[in-house]
């Protein structure tokens, strides 16, 4: 197992960061305190010799990580990597993550058996919980594990071709084809590298037609790796892309009719909880809360991708795999833990908080087609915690032939929808290039979208109008 030093002027200082941090973890890791100097009138300070013999009390194979405040302590701990045995100093890293959050951070992932590398990544990326709530961005790093090897890795580029770029569902097919491969992998678009085992970090490179992506990959497995990718490349990430010709264009129709019945207004509760706080005690138990619910959510998702493909299309159903990806993801897991171990706040809280900061990183992306995805991760946000509050999502019951109203519709809800009944939708919201929308398409099911008000002017079993042809919703 990975332990800590924690390197400081103060004591006093030292001491506390270590009894929190071991209040995290009630015997896990082990953690050294180097703190202070020997001398009563003037205590504040560091001593090389300290930092030296506390890694040596704490030392094991698996590594031992230096958390230092500022100053001096940064040299003492350099000092005392260079006094330590080379056997032992290669398994030594300095890190220059914030001190309390980052001590908090690292010993959490080191009780957990993680390795020296991701023990450091995850303390580097511990201001990430405070600027998101913040508002603030800070760029998470990227592994190091992964970093390292891009200087010698192989690679190969691609110029993309997919109308909409690398969305949520061409790069879910990414992952899933990178998945299996023993290497260290970075995918690079304009010297900006991301994990391309994340679905969530693909998302962010924001990847549009017309731009060039490398893979870059070492391991034992990166010529297979390259291959892959390439394979996949060439089939333009699992899409059908069509090309111009000079007698005109290819494009998507939305259905355009207009139709009239009854209104049936749906305003479908959204899962309510109460905040609060935990101690020590309680973290291992809303970490574990919380892992059953996006278990949960990953079951449903999988019988949601099963309704799709039979009753829709094998596209419908990709939707639903992409989710699942989304959530299947190690970091957003690793920055859930962390949230309920650093901030002592219940499961719930912690899983709002994550996803809707990014939520707010898809909204700030400059790619429309992108940013409508935040969508789907509100779609992920309601269901799991649905689960955590025992108030799962209720499907619409319909009777009869009705145009729907609702404020917004999430892509799992247009699920079971059929135009038989549904003969058309009014969204207060929503957005036309939205997962629901598309669905909607493939549904055969009219959806106009931004009619601001419907909802406000309008009755429950009220005649209408829905004309999506021209874009009107008239009340009879």
């Amino acid at each position: 197992m990975v332990n800590l030093v924690v390197v400081s002027h103060s004591a006093l200082l030292a001491q506390g960061v270590a009894e929190l941090a071991q209040q995290m973890t009630q015997g896990g890791c082990q953690l050294a305190v180097a703190a202070g100097v020997d001398d009563l009138d003037h205590p504040i300070g560091t001593d090389a010799i300290k930092v030296m013999e506390a890694i040596e009390s704490v030392y094991t194979p698996s590594g031992v990580l230096v958390l230092m405040d500022l100053g001096s302590a940064l040299l003492s701990a350099e000092t005392a990597l260079e006094l330590l045995a080379p056997d032992i100093a290669q398994h030594v890293e300095l890190c220059a993550a914030p001190l309390v959050e980052g001590t908090l951070a690292a010993v959490v992932a080191a009780s957990s058996g993680a390795s020296l590398a991701d023990v450091r990544a995850e303390a580097m990326g511990a201001l990430a919980a405070k600027a998101a709530q913040l508002g603030e961005n800070v760029a998470e790093p990227v592994s190091s594990a992964v970093a390292k090897s891009a200087p010698d890795a192989q690679s190969v580029s691609w110029v993309v071709r997919n109308p909409n770029g690398l969305h949520v569902r061409p790069a879910a097919k990414l992952v899933e084809v990178l998945a299996p491969f023993a290497a260290d992998l970075l995918l690079e678009k304009n010297g900006q590298c991301v994990n391309p085992r994340s679905l969530n970090q693909l998302a962010i490179l924001q990847v549009r037609k017309g731009d060039t992506i490398r893979l870059l990959a070492s391991g034992q497995q990166a010529g297979e790796a390259l291959d892959a990718f390439m394979q996949l490349a060439q089939q333009h990430f699992g899409e059908s892309v069509t090309t111009t010709s000079a007698s005109g264009f290819t494009g998507v129709m939305v259905p355009r009719r207009a139709i009239s019945a009854p209104l049936l207004q749906w305003l479908p509760a959204l899962p309510v909880f109460m905040p609060r706080t935990i101690n020590a005690e309680q973290i291992a138990h809303e970490q574990q809360r919380l892992h059953q619910a996006l278990a949960q959510t990953t079951e449903d998702l999988q019988q949601l991708m099963q309704q799709a493909e039979q009753q829709i299309s094998t596209e419908a159903a990709a939707i639903f795999n992409a989710h699942g990806m989304l959530i299947d993801d190690d970091d957003l897991h690793q920055a859930l833990d962390a949230r309920i171990a650093n901030q002592l706040i219940c499961a719930e809280s912690a899983l709002q908080d994550e996803l809707m900061a990014m939520v707010a990183d898809y909204l700030a992306l400059d790619d429309e087609y992108l940013r409508v995805r935040e969508l789907d991760i509100r779609d992920i946000l309601h269901r799991t915690l649905g689960h955590l509050t025992g108030l799962p999502p209720v499907p619409l019951s319909v009777e009869g032939e009705i145009i729907l109203l609702a404020e917004e519709l999430l892509p799992s809800q247009m699920i079971g929808l059929h135009h038989g009944q549904v003969k058309g939708i009014c969204l207060s919201k929503g957005h036309i290039m939205s997962h629901s929308a598309i669905l909607a398409k493939e549904l055969d099911i009219p959806m106009l979208v931004g009619a601001v008000g419907c909802l406000e002017a309008s009755r429950n079993g009220q005649t209408a109008l829905l004309d999506t042809a021209v874009g009107i919703l008239k009340l009879q």
